[in-house]
């Protein structure tokens, strides 16, 4: 039983320990990283975040969304088919002066260079600041900011197209709400036309009031027409041609009313309607006419806006942090890689002894 732990120890913990201090002391290639901040800048209010409404912290769906898509976008591999002018992929990994655990193999598949690809590209985004922190490794330090200011200049049109597009989206609506409008006003304009055409009165307020204007005038004719009537009967009797003139002016004038005052009530045709249904009808037209053009001026003012808009970036990416040349490897990072060979193997070697003291105990083994 001796004889086994002792042997576990040397497969499991001396062997692998000295492999992996070999491979990172002789075989390890230099690794260099370089790293870029960025953010998603826009222009105008975003739309709000809700959470952050109730929490009171700032937030802004639009940039997080967009920081999100960049984030995607440059861990998969449509990035690496964007930046074939910039730079060749497979070149750059698959150098057979590499070691061949760190080196790109070079007949793998698109799987592998998409797996191989998001080993050496890190992409961060912190939510609270809107930062997106963009890490390339490249076995060369001028390979790595040529790789990553490739990925930047890829990223920025992708911010731009995505900007483009919501600018024309914006830009078709607003043509679109501005047709509507003017369809609107049109149909309510031609609606007051036909009205006013078929009461045929251009206003059919100013109509009522001339006719109480009219009343008013016949009701004072008549009041100074009784008036003479009384006077004269006063010097002359009933039966005179001049008090006899007098009442026939009277009786005319009291017809004359009655006849206008109806007018001024109703018409009448072959469908009779108050002259105060009319009214608000016409009312009830020109309110309509008025929401039309309210809603037309405010459509053409949002396609204006629109139309400024679309010659502007809405959305453009803004590099906090440019990268720079690195002086020295990030990998291999000898005391951190030993530490960590070192509790891999202790832990392997720790967990494989535990199973065989347990089926040692099991089985009963001496």
């Amino acid at each position: 039983m001796k004889l086994l732990r002792s042997a576990m120890f040397w497969l499991f913990f001396v062997i692998p320990m000295a492999l992996g201090v070999t491979y990172y002391t002789m075989f390890a290639s230099d690794q260099y990283e370089t790293l870029a901040h960025f953010t998603i800048e826009k222009n105008g209010q975003g739309q709000s975040d809700p959470l952050g409404a109730l929490t009171g912290l700032p937030g802004n769906v639009s940039s997080t969304r967009d920081a999100l898509i960049i984030k995607d976008f440059i861990e998969s591999n449509e990035v690496i088919a964007r930046t074939k002018e910039d730079f060749d992929l497979r070149k750059i990994y698959s150098r057979n002066d590499k070691d061949w655990l760190s080196r790109l193999e070079e007949d793998a598949s698109l799987e592998e260079v998409a797996e191989y690809w998001q080993d050496k590209v890190q992409v961060e985004f912190d939510a609270a600041s809107g930062i997106i922190s963009l890490t390339v490794l490249a076995f060369e330090r001028e390979e790595a900011v040529t790789v990553i200011k490739a990925i930047l200049r890829e990223s920025e049109e992708l911010v731009n197209k995505l900007s483009e597009k919501s600018r024309q989206d914006s830009l078709v609506f607003a043509k679109k709400e501005l047709k509507n409008a003017e369809t609107n006003l049109k149909k309510a304009r031609q609606n007051v036309r036909v009205f006013r055409d078929k009461e045929q009165a251009l206003s059919p307020e100013k109509h009522a009031e001339s006719k109480l204007n009219l009343v008013e005038s016949l009701e004072a004719e008549r009041a100074k027409a009784e008036s003479t009537l009384q006077s004269l009967k006063l010097s002359f009797p009933d039966i005179s041609p001049k008090v006899i003139e007098a009442k026939n002016i009277v009786i005319a004038l009291k017809q004359q009313i009655v006849k206008e005052r109806s007018r001024s009530s109703y018409i009448t045709g072959k469908n009779s309607k108050t002259m105060s249904m009319i009214i608000s009808k016409h009312e009830e037209l020109l309110t309509e006419q008025g929401f039309a053009e309210k809603s037309y001026e405010s459509a053409l003012l949002n396609l204006e806006k629109a139309r400024i808009d679309a010659t502007k970036k809405q959305r453009y990416l803004s590099v906090i942090v440019n990268p720079t040349l690195p002086d020295e490897p990030a990998k291999p990072n000898q005391p951190n890689d030993f530490i960590v060979l070192f509790l891999a193997c202790l832990l392997l070697w720790g967990i494989l002894s535990l199973i065989v003291a347990s089926i040692k105990d099991h089985v009963g083994w001496t």
